[in-house]
């Protein structure tokens, strides 16, 4: 999960493929970010929504991408999508999947052309991804409490994730109960040092403590790194030690 301020990055390498979930707010951010981490090219570019802090950093993804995935466009969702480069795109939606490398991904949301939830945070592209050197993951984009209900319903979360992106900054419109049917061993939180909104909120940490999950956010750890051991249990590797994190 790269390091870029309010907003949600996550890079996933397999074998040498790469996928980028979303961007962030800035482009030299994420540049920096994928420079530092040697990635030249991407296979495949998901943005899972268009609010800013998901698609803001999208100039330094251009021409990198082969493909894109995309959630719902909405009334600009199509100007971001040529600032991402001349990349096949996909209108994302439930019962798509794929290979990255070793892994294989699928698609549990949005559901395709839903009354409920049409476009924005709750119609964010969700992601599971396993094999290779990647945990099982689940990336929740930006869904709140009613669609991460829904996702919850609709059964698409079976068994356990090693690895949970917990959805929108955690902010305090979450759905407790997926938490507890996913159980993650380690939660990642990509969220601003500072911020105006309260992310994460007390209730979704607490939460997390309660189930035993180990919590890395970008505001205290920088740059998160993880992968699998050869026992199968995820690892994490953060960039500020413990001693140097900032308050917050």
């Amino acid at each position: 999960m790269c390091d870029i301020g309010q907003g949600d990055a996550v890079l996933l390498r397999s074998e040498g493929a790469t996928m980028l979930v979303d961007t962030g707010p800035d482009p030299a951010l994420l540049d920096a970010c994928l420079t530092r981490l040697g990635i030249g090219r991407l296979d495949v570019l998901v943005l899972t929504h268009f609010d800013l802090d998901h698609v803001g950093g999208v100039d330094a993804a251009a021409g990198r991408a082969d493909t894109v995935l995309h959630g719902p466009l909405g009334e600009d969702g199509e100007e971001w999508l040529e600032r991402a480069g001349k990349a096949r795109r996909t209108d994302a939606s439930v019962g798509m999947s794929g290979s990255l490398g070793a892994a294989r991904w699928r698609v549990l949301w949005p559901r395709r052309d839903s009354r409920a939830f049409p476009e924005g945070n709750d119609a964010s592209v969700v992601l599971a991804i396993a094999g290779g050197a990647i945990p099982r993951t689940l990336l929740l984009g930006d869904l709140g409490a009613s669609s991460q209900a829904a996702l919850r319903g609709s059964g698409a979360l079976a068994g356990r994730f090693d690895v949970v992106k917990v959805a929108h900054h955690g902010s305090a419109d979450q759905d407790p109960e997926l938490y507890r049917m996913a159980r993650p061993a380690l939660a990642l939180i990509g969220v601003g040092a500072d911020n105006d909104y309260g992310h994460p909120a007390a209730g979704i940490l607490a939460e997390l403590r309660s189930l035993g999950t180990t919590t890395a956010r970008t505001d205290e750890d920088g740059l998160v790194l993880i992968g699998r051991s050869a026992h199968g249990a995820p690892w994490v590797w953060r960039e500020r030690p413990a001693t140097q994190k900032v308050a917050g």
